[in-house]
């Protein structure tokens, strides 16, 4: 089948139609709890995640380079938006798998870890973005410092970490998401293999740490600290049963790009337009004893807003082994080769972290779109349905009233787009 661009899905029509009255009451309704100043960015994320496949805004001439044949199709920008729009959040989510299988796990077993903290800490992750890489700093010295511990000897290991906002219904739900190299190196590069299962001490010294961080930034006084410190049940946790096998590719990949996922599936989404409602449909949680969430639109729009990230904020970390200064040496002396790295292979401009709002050459982006197409619906966008010959991009358009010309001419020749208005 051949390949046909997205049209509008229902969180942007939810912005179209009620962004606007969202944006009148924020000051009123939403600013204390969710931030006073956010709202600047909020606005100017909507904005591109509106204009997202919106061929009225700009679209690219794909033609089939073979002469007899000369089928051509009509490409829309995309917004590049994490945790907005699912669609280009899907295919960064890919790139980033592809970052992590091919150039930084090693070939060796990892564990994913979930560390959460209680409710009542929460509140200063949401008000305080910054936070959160102070803690993602504080679970590797932990890891690191724990395998260290068990063998008697220094080690150092590799961890990814990404910081997570979102929890069920859209609820705020600070935690984080680590792919945990499972053992580390000694300094003559020997690999020491640790299983870590039970994780009670582990969890405690946590518990105590993120404390102690909290209190060190004066955000919790030490009345406060001594009660947190005194709850039987801590609301601390740690889970590691998911087990990364080191040459499952498949498994690799779909953890890799589990690690920080959008916050909200459509398939569990029903906009009510009549009502202004938007049902949220989930699995029954115990805890809030339901398995169904109404808001009204505006109320909806809050809530998935808040995860958005602030602006050119890493969300991902790499540490220990994983780090751009690791791997930076092995490029020269290929210490991680052995472990099924190939050094030479490494080093792009994201080792470190990832960037949220990262831009790609004209040129890698093209590439990179067709990839992930082929890798999301399995078909070559850049292949011709027709003649099966090899497509081109022939011209990109950006002015309005061109655009709106052609996009005039497919809607008579009944093409794609269906849902664009052109009067």
């Amino acid at each position: 089948m051949p390949y046909i661009p997205k049209s509008q899905n229902v969180i942007q029509k939810i912005m179209h139609e009620h962004f606007t009255s969202f944006e009148e009451v924020y000051d009123d309704r939403y600013a204390k709890e969710y931030g006073q100043f956010r709202l600047i960015r909020i606005k100017e994320a909507v904005q591109k995640f509106s204009d997202c496949g919106n061929y009225l805004k700009g679209i690219a001439r794909i033609k089939c380079t073979d002469d007899t044949c000369k089928h051509e199709y009509f490409r829309p920008f995309s917004c590049k938006q994490w945790y907005l729009c699912p669609s280009c959040h899907q295919k960064r989510l890919l790139l980033l798998s592809e970052q992590l299988c091919e150039n930084v796990l090693f070939r060796s077993p990892h564990r994913q870890f979930v560390f959460t903290i209680p409710k009542s800490l929460r509140v200063y992750f949401k008000h305080d973005r910054k936070l959160f890489s102070d803690i993602s700093r504080l679970i590797h010295s932990l890891i690191t410092d724990y395998y260290s511990e068990m063998k008697g000897i220094s080690l150092k290991t590799g961890t990814v970490i990404s910081y997570q906002s979102a929890g069920d219904i859209l609820r705020f739900n600070s935690h984080w998401h680590a792919l945990v190299l499972e053992g580390g190196l000694d300094k003559e590069n020997n690999f020491h293999y640790i299983s870590l299962k039970d994780l009670s001490d582990m969890t405690e010294l946590f518990r105590q740490k993120v404390i102690r961080l909290l209190v060190k930034k004066k955000l919790l006084n030490h009345q406060f600290a001594r009660n947190l410190l005194s709850w039987k049940h801590s609301g601390f946790s740690i889970n590691n049963s998911v087990l990364l096998r080191p040459h499952d590719d498949r498994a690799r990949e779909n953890l890799c790009q589990y690690i920080i996922r959008h916050p909200v599936s459509l398939k569990k989404i029903e906009y009510i337009p009549a009502k202004s409602k938007v049902l949220y449909h989930t699995k029954y949680n115990e805890y809030w004893k339901e398995n169904i969430k109404l808001f009204t639109a505006n109320d909806f729009i809050a809530e998935l807003t808040q995860h958005l990230p602030p602006k050119r904020k890493h969300m991902i970390r790499y540490y220990g082994l994983y780090s751009s200064r690791s791997k930076g040496k092995a490029r020269i002396d290929g210490t991680y080769e052995k472990f099924g790295i190939n050094g030479a292979g490494q080093g792009s401009k994201n080792d470190t972290n990832f960037d949220t709002e990262s831009v790609e050459s004209n040129k890698s982006s093209n590439q990179t779109w067709a990839r992930l197409i082929q890798k999301v619906y399995e078909v070559d966008p850049m292949k011709c349905p027709k003649c099966g010959g090899q497509m081109k991009i022939i011209a990109v358009i950006t002015d309005s009233f061109e655009c709106k010309k052609i996009v005039g001419h497919l809607k008579k020749n009944k093409s794609p787009p269906f849902d664009i208005d052109v009067a």
